[in-house]
């Protein structure tokens, strides 16, 4: 995963410079594809393109963008601006005859960005709001090796002072967070290119349940609140084939044969990690304001600290001056199951966490599955 400099893009005879001469190059990153060569481009977009999806999206891009849309849906900053009669026309119209006639259109796994053009070597998509104007050009490029690699440049147009100011505040995330994650699963979908079932990720159903009433009790009672203002679980079963038309419920599809035998602080582990990562600091610490521990220990996952375990089961505990949180994690009967359980101790915190919960719910199945696939491998 490199960040190139913006020459990499600069210099070399793309098409896609016939098109932006009024836009700036943001950032552009390289993709590591071993073993590639001169007429893969189309397999790795093919390969880009099976990998994406909600469900398959890196956790911390999900996180963000799952942020980023609220955030967006309230201040209006989202409303497609490329539409007959906007005030930025799309680089359609820029398309010179060739361009325009170019067979392949994929979004390459960019949704809801939307294609321009695709050539066996470039392809760009575009995306306007009332921020930004914002292209995404993929180039095919030697990798000074013998090889080829692709190379993604990120060019935008601000609208005004408002988009300047947006870019310079998701600069960080975008640097740090989402596009290393979106390097990292576009280089894992080129080494699993062909893999049986790399097509559908091993993207089992997740069942829930939200609310103190409606969570199982086998779970709420693993819980050490006095008092549980928030509760949900997502189980995701993990020892049988999913036969939907046989009649299994297709709220609980199964991954096959996942963890058989895996505790549930392996469980937890593979579902946060030993220590947190930016994503989870950035809610747990900067948003939620959690005392969590720092570094390693065999007494704490991802900083919260491993409070109670029995046979098939585990509570970690944090908390803030604002709020007490329980994560249970459970593997029982063919399923894992995550439990997350917050007593509201100030009133701060019926403000904070509902917006977050949406995030949160969103975000659970996914890591879920993330968990599952970290656990198969292990």
């Amino acid at each position: 995963m490199t960040r190139l400099p913006d020459r990499v893009h600069t210099e070399r005879p793309w098409r896609i410079h016939e098109l932006t001469g009024d836009f700036r190059v943001e950032d552009v990153w390289a993709v590591r594809t071993p073993g590639a060569g001169p007429d893969d481009f189309p397999t790795l977009l093919a390969a880009m393109q099976a990998s994406a999806g909600p469900a398959k999206d890196p956790l911390p891009s999900r996180f963000l963008f799952a942020v980023r849309r609220r955030i967006g849906a309230l201040l209006g900053w989202d409303k497609p601006l490329t539409g007959a009669g906007d005030p930025v026309p799309s680089l359609r119209g820029r398309l010179p005859r060739d361009l325009r006639e170019a067979p392949g259109r994929s979004d390459a796994g960019l949704a809801p960005l939307a294609s321009l053009y695709e050539l066996d070597d470039e392809c760009a998509l575009e995306r306007a709001t009332t921020t930004v104007h914002a292209v995404i050009h993929l180039g095919w490029a030697p990798d000074g090796s013998g090889g080829h690699e692709l190379r993604m440049a990120v060019l935008v147009k601000p609208n005004g002072l408002r988009g300047r100011l947006y870019m310079a505040a998701i600069a960080p995330f975008r640097r740090l967070i989402v596009f290393p994650a979106l390097v990292r699963q576009r280089e894992q979908a080129w080494r699993d290119r062909g893999r049986p079932g790399a097509e559908d990720g091993g993207a089992a159903a997740v069942g829930r349940a939200v609310g103190t009433h409606e969570v199982p009790e086998s779970i709420r009672a693993l819980s050490s609140l006095s008092r549980i203002d928030y509760a949900d679980v997502f189980t995701l079963s993990t020892d049988t084939d999913t036969d939907t038309d046989a009649g299994t419920d297709a709220n609980t599809d199964a991954v096959t044969n996942v963890g058989a035998g895996a505790t549930a602080e392996l469980w937890a582990r593979a579902l946060f990690g030993d220590v947190p990562d930016p994503v989870e600091r950035l809610i747990w610490q900067g948003l939620l304001g959690l005392r969590l521990s720092r570094g390693r220990s065999p007494g704490t996952v991802a900083g919260w600290r491993i409070a109670e375990r029995g046979e098939d089961w585990i509570r970690l505990e944090a908390a803030s001056w604002f709020l007490t949180g329980n994560l249970v994690v459970r593997a029982a009967d063919g399923q894992v199951s995550l439990g997350t359980f917050l007593r509201y101790d100030h009133r701060l915190a019926r403000a904070v966490w509902p917006p977050l919960s949406a995030v949160h719910r969103r975000l659970a199945p996914g890591l879920l599955r993330d968990a599952a696939a970290t656990v198969r491998a292990a």
